[in-house]
C-alpha cells in the first residue's frame, strides 16, 4: 500500500483574549490530533482603529508564493524563503512598536512549527454578519446580488469586506461578510519573520458557526427532520446554533452577565427554553455541549432540569484520532474546548471532504499570490519555442511592441481615470442636492415646531394622570406663546389640584360647579410652562423607585404581621423562577407588587436588586441605575452586585469611562468579593477598544 506524505495543519482560534491552537496531521488517510495548546494575550492584537481600517493597503504588496494544489498530495513543501523578493524586511522602528498582545502570541506561537504546514483561522464574529437567501442565480450573478443587497456602496468602493457563502441543496443560503481587518490573520503576518525564516502558508479564515457545523455535519447522523441545537459557551464566544438536515437553520446568541457557574448554567437552560417557544420549533431533541463550559457538571445540570441523557451529550469527533502516547494529554473533554481550532486545522487537511462546505474569507489577494505555477513536459516545449522566437525577432520589432503597450495602458489608464471622476463628479452632484432638500426640509419642520416638540410628553403624562384620576376629561388643549392651557372636567376637585401640578408654573385660572344627573361636576381650566421632560421624568422616577425601598405605607407592614414567614419565602421562590426563566417583565410586575405588600422582610432588598436586574434586561437603563444607586447606598449583601451592574448599564449608554469607576469601586471596597474577577476582566476588556 502507497504511504502518502504526512501532511500537518494548524487552526487557531481567538476568543476574546485567549489564543486556542490544535495541531492535526494527515497520514495515511488518517487524521490525528498532535497538540492542543491555550494562552491568554495580556493586551489586544491591535488598537481598535487599526481594526476598523479601511482597505487591506499591504495585501496587495503580498510576495508571490507557489500555490499548493489538494490534488496533490506529493507537493506539499513549502518553498524557501530565498525564492521570494526582499520586500518583507522588518525593520527596527516596527519592532519597537509592537503591542503585549503581539509579543505574547509571538512567544506562544513558536512551540509550534508553523513552517511545516497550513494554517486556518477563525473570523471575529463581531465583524461579521450574515443574511439568509434562496435564489437559482449562477454563481457570478448570486456573489453580485450579495454583495449589493449586504454592503454599502462605500465598503464596495474600498473593499473593506471579505464576503462568501454556502448552497444548500433546495437553493436556499447562508452568506456571510467580514467587515474590517482580520486582526488574528495580520499579526501572524507581522511577526512572521521573526518566528521562521520561511514564508507561512495561510489555507482558510472561516467563521465559527461554519467551522462547529462543519464537525457535527462530518461526525454524527441524525434523524431527517429533527433539529439539532449546538450550544457553545466559550469565554466571550458564546452561541446557540440549530441545524436540521446538515442545513443551518438559525443562531441565537447567549448573555450571560454573571460568572456564578450555577447561575451561568440557569442563566443558558432558561435562553434556550425561551428561544424554543418564541421559534415554537423542537430545538432540545438533539443538545451537543461545546466550548470551555461543556464538562460532566454542565452535562449533568442539564439532565437535571429534566432533559433525557440521550438528548443532551458533548461533542464527540468519532472520525478523529489522537497521537500515540497522548492519549491521557488529549481527553474528549479537551477536544470539546477546542472544537473550532479543531475543526479548522481538518478542513485545511481534507478541503474536499463534502462534509466541509467550501467557503473561504481568506482575502483574494492572499490567495491569488500563494498559487503555484505548475508547467507539464509539453508545456516546457512550449516555452523553448516561445524563447526560440522570441529571439528571432529583431531588437527594433521589441521596442515598437514595447512602447504599443506602453501607449495602450497609459491610454486606458486615462480612460478609467475619466470614468471614476465623472462618476464622483455626479455622485457630488446627487449629494449636494440631497443636502439642500434635507436643509429646506428641517427648516420647514424648525418653522412648524417651533418650541413646541415637547407635546408627545406632554400628552403622555395627562394619559396617565387621567387613568389615575377617573371620571376626569379633557376638554380641549391650546398653545400660546409661552405656555399651553387646558381645559376639562372632573367629578374630584381634589384631582383639578393634582392636574395644576404636572406641569412648570401650573395655575388653576377657573372652576366652575355643575349638576348632572345627581352628580357634581367640575370644570376647570389651567395654564402651565412648556416643561423639560427628561429631567422631571427621571426625578420622577427616582422618587417612586426610593419611596418603593425606604418609605413602605402601614398597609403592607399590616399584610406582612397576618401572613406567615413561609408563605412570603415560597411567593419569593415562584417570581425568582420566573425571572431565571427568562421572562423578566412578568417578573418585574411581580417584584414590585411583593415589595409593595412587604415592604419590611428581609426578601424585599432582594428583591428590589432583582427588579433593578429585570429593568436592565428589558432596556430600561435610566431606571435601573436608580434602583442599583438606592441598592448600593443602602450597604447591604447585594452592594457589590449593584456596583457591578452600574457597570454594566453605563456600558450599554456608552459611558464607558463611568462603568470603569464603578468596576473600579467593586474592586476596591470589597476586594474579596467573588465579582472581583468579573470586574477586572471587564476593565480589561475596556482597554481593547
Amino acid at each position: 500500500m502507497r504511504r502518502t506524505k504526512e501532511k500537518i495543519a494548524f487552526g487557531i482560534f481567538q476568543d476574546g483574549l485567549i489564543i486556542k491552537v490544535a495541531q492535526l496531521v494527515y497520514s495515511n488517510n488518517i487524521v490525528k490530533v498532535q497538540s492542543l495548546d491555550e494562552t491568554i494575550l495580556s493586551s489586544p492584537l491591535f488598537h481598535k482603529e487599526e481594526i476598523k481600517k479601511g482597505k487591506f493597503e499591504h495585501i496587495e504588496e503580498e510576495l508571490r508564493i507557489p500555490e499548493v494544489t489538494d490534488s496533490d498530495d506529493e507537493a506539499f513543501n513549502l518553498p524557501e524563503i530565498s525564492e521570494f523578493e526582499p520586500t518583507e524586511s522588518i525593520d527596527t522602528a516596527k519592532k519597537d512598536e509592537i503591542l503585549p498582545g503581539q509579543r505574547d502570541l509571538q512567544n506562544f506561537l513558536q512551540i509550534f512549527p508553523l513552517d511545516k504546514g497550513k494554517i486556518s483561522f477563525n473570523a471575529n464574529d463581531e465583524q461579521i454578519s450574515y443574511f439568509q437567501f434562496n435564489s437559482s442565480y449562477s454563481t457570478s450573478k448570486l456573489l453580485k446580488k450579495l454583495q449589493n443587497e449586504m454592503l454599502s456602496e462605500e465598503e464596495i468602493r474600498t473593499k473593506n469586506f471579505s464576503l462568501d457563502y454556502i448552497l444548500n441543496p433546495d437553493k436556499s443560503g447562508l452568506a456571510f461578510v467580514h467587515r474590517g481587518r482580520f486582526s488574528l490573520f495580520h499579526a501572524l503576518r507581522d511577526i512572521n519573520l521573526v518566528l521562521s525564516k520561511e514564508k507561512f502558508f495561510y489555507s482558510y479564515i472561516d467563521t465559527n458557526e461554519i467551522a462547529l457545523m462543519n464537525l457535527v455535519k462530518h461526525n454524527y447522523e441524525f434523524p431527517l427532520d429533527e433539529f439539532v441545537l449546538i450550544l457553545y459557551i466559550g469565554v466571550d464566544y458564546k452561541v446557540g446554533i440549530v441545524m436540521k438536515n446538515k442545513i443551518h437553520i438559525k443562531t441565537f446568541p447567549i448573555i450571560v452577565p454573571d460568572t456564578d457557574p450555577e447561575n451561568m448554567r440557569q442563566a443558558i437552560y432558561s435562553k434556550v427554553i425561551l428561544e424554543q417557544d418564541i421559534s415554537d420549533i423542537q430545538i432540545t431533541k438533539h443538545i451537543l455541549l461545546v466550548g470551555d463550559y461543556a464538562n460532566e457538571d454542565d452535562v449533568e445540570f442539564l439532565h437535571s432540569k429534566g432533559l433525557d441523557k440521550e438528548t443532551i451529550q458533548r461533542l464527540d469527533l468519532k472520525h478523529l484520532h489522537i497521537q500515540d502516547g497522548m492519549e491521557g494529554q488529549i481527553t474528549h473533554e479537551k477536544i470539546a474546548r477546542f472544537a473550532i481550532p479543531i475543526a479548522l486545522a481538518w478542513k485545511t487537511l481534507e478541503p474536499k471532504c463534502k462534509n466541509f462546505s467550501p467557503c473561504n474569507l481568506l482575502p483574494v489577494q492572499v490567495i491569488e499570490n500563494q498559487k503555484y505555477f505548475k508547467i507539464a513536459w509539453h508545456g516546457f516545449i512550449v516555452l523553448a519555442a516561445i524563447f526560440y522566437f522570441a529571439f528571432s525577432g529583431t531588437i527594433n520589432n521589441l521596442e515598437i511592441k514595447q512602447e504599443i503597450e506602453t501607449y495602450i495602458k497609459k491610454n486606458n489608464n486615462v480612460e478609467r481615470e475619466l470614468t471614476i471622476n465623472r462618476e464622483l463628479i455626479n455622485k457630488l452632484n446627487e449629494i449636494k442636492a440631497k443636502i439642500s432638500r434635507l436643509e429646506a426640509n428641517l427648516e420647514k419642520v424648525r418653522h412648524l415646531t417651533g418650541k413646541r416638540n415637547q407635546w408627545h410628553y406632554i400628552l403622555s403624562v395627562l394619559s396617565t394622570s387621567l387613568q389615575n384620576n377617573w371620571l376626569s376629561w379633557i376638554k380641549d388643549i391650546s398653545s400660546a406663546n409661552n405656555d399651553f392651557l387646558i381645559s376639562g372636567y372632573s367629578t374630584s376637585r381634589r384631582s383639578i389640584i393634582k392636574f395644576s401640578e404636572l406641569f412648570p408654573n401650573g395655575h388653576i385660572s377657573s372652576i366652575t360647579k355643575d349638576e348632572l344627573q345627581d352628580m357634581t361636576i367640575w370644570e376647570f381650566g389651567l395654564s402651565y410652562s412648556y416643561p423639560e421632560p427628561q429631567e422631571r421624568k427621571k426625578k420622577e422616577i427616582k422618587k417612586d423607585i426610593s419611596q418603593k425601598i425606604e418609605t413602605p405605607t402601614p398597609k403592607p407592614i399590616k399584610q406582612i404581621k397576618t401572613v406567615s414567614n413561609a408563605t412570603i419565602v415560597q411567593k419569593y421562590k415562584e417570581i425568582s423562577d420566573i425571572y431565571f426563566a427568562g421572562d423578566y417583565e412578568t417578573a418585574l410586575k411581580l417584584f414590585n407588587d411583593f415589595i409593595q405588600k412587604y415592604p419590611q422582610h428581609n426578601l424585599s432588598y432582594n428583591a428590589n436588586y432583582f427588579a433593578g436586574e429585570c429593568l436592565y434586561q428589558t432596556r430600561q437603563i435610566d431606571k435601573a441605575i436608580l434602583v442599583f444607586e438606592i441598592i448600593y447606598n443602602i450597604n447591604k449583601n447585594k452592594s457589590p452586585d449593584a456596583l457591578i451592574m452600574l457597570g454594566n448599564c453605563y456600558q450599554k449608554k456608552r459611558d464607558l469611562e463611568t462603568a470603569k469607576a464603578y468596576w473600579s469601586k467593586l474592586i476596591k471596597e470589597y476586594p474579596s468579593n467573588k465579582l472581583v474577577k468579573s470586574a477586572k476582566y471587564k476593565i480589561q476588556k475596556l482597554k481593547e477598544i
